[in-house]
């Protein structure tokens, strides 16, 4: 299950930061998620999956799910990670519905 959980982390963070999910993010930020997705990707090479496998995650529930380029497949896979981590997904979607509607 760690593995696949793994693996969903990595395939919708790579989908949300392709559909600008992220780009409010600062740049040290944005480099630190990058790293973080290149050692999972070689997750063989670190014993410490666990602690990058946090890292990342807390840097996903600051996605922006608003943007107009989110596909409904993006959601759904941030949806599945956030349930396989023991996330709150819908708790998490609070602030932002917040600032929206500013």
């Amino acid at each position: 299950m760690k593995t696949r959980s793994c693996t969903l982390l990595v395939n919708a963070t790579g989908q949300l930061l392709q559909q600008h999910a992220f780009d409010h993010l600062s740049d040290e930020k944005l480099s630190r998620m990058n790293s973080c997705l290149h050692k999972l990707g070689n997750q063989q090479q670190h014993d410490d999956v666990r602690k990058i496998e946090h890292e990342l995650l807390n840097y996903c529930k600051e996605a922006n799910l608003y943007v107009e380029t989110a596909t409904p497949h993006s959601l759904q896979q941030w949806f599945a990670v956030m349930s396989s981590y023991g996330e709150s997904p819908m708790f998490m979607m609070g602030p932002h519905l917040q600032e929206e509607a500013e």
